[in-house]
């Protein structure tokens, strides 16, 4: 796991916030894939976002604001994404050659902005690491890519049954550097990623209660989500220090 949060919110040493995010967890029982309860990731394929995909928030009160329109399931949760800091600039290069508009990500990421180093709210727990690469406004996931057998097989890493994450940093470094040096993923820098969870439900639209997540959508390629909407800008005002 990652270092422990302290008291008051400071970002483990060596480590970036990279953004806040609102998501339902779904169960995952597909062929080539780990058995998850409760799937928990960033990626955009493999779980429903809150109030929408692609959205990132610089502060935990934006990423509450922009729940409330909207029916929130029960099992929706605040989450946050920390990038080791030397694998963020893959990442950000990734965001900046795609030319797409991510605010909050590149103020956190990319350090020759010479920004200071964000905190994290407090109260999270921290849940586990995965492996991301950006693609054209998409985060996809090394489980979205048909790599999980492969990681099994050839690396001896294993995700857990509750969250479908990886135990480790050690073993999220050796997977996106395996990933990596694979030429049949998307083009896309792979980099490891940790999770931090808040257990407070989050409120949203008044209205008949929400028991179960919503079902998901038969899963559409990059290009078509792309083109079907215009991604929205989901950062309200500039990031400020959240304590």
């Amino acid at each position: 796991m990652i270092e422990s949060l302290s008291p008051d919110g400071d970002v483990p040493g060596g480590m970036l916030l990279g953004g806040y995010f609102v998501a339902v967890p779904e169960s995952l029982d597909g062929s080539g894939l780990p058995r998850a309860a409760g799937l928990t990731t960033a990626s955009d394929c493999l779980i429903d976002r809150l109030p929408e995909d692609d959205c990132w928030f610089g502060t935990v009160p934006e990423a509450l604001a922009a729940c409330l329109p909207v029916q929130v399931p029960v099992g929706a949760r605040l989450y946050a994404l920390l990038v080791p800091s030397d694998h963020a600039g893959g990442f950000t290069a990734d965001i900046l050659a795609a030319g797409t508009d991510e605010p909050v990500l590149l103020a956190h990421l990319d350090r020759r902005a010479g920004l200071p180093v964000r905190e994290v709210a407090e109260g999270g727990r921290e849940l586990g690491w995965e492996v991301l690469g950006y693609d054209l406004g998409l985060l996809h996931s090394w489980l979205c890519n048909n790599l999980y057998e492969d990681g099994v097989r050839e690396l001896g890493v294993a995700a857990d049954d509750d969250r479908g994450l990886l135990p480790s940093r050690e073993a999220a470094v050796r997977v996106a550097a395996w990933a990596n040096a694979r030429g049949d993923t998307k083009p896309v820098t792979w980099f490891p990623a940790a999770l931090i969870e808040w257990d407070t439900p989050i409120e949203g639209r008044t209205g008949p209660a929400v028991t179960e997540a919503p079902v998901r959508r038969a899963a559409q390629p990059w290009w078509r989500r792309i083109f079907q909407r215009a991604r929205p800008s989901c950062a309200v005002g500039v990031p400020v220090k959240v304590r």
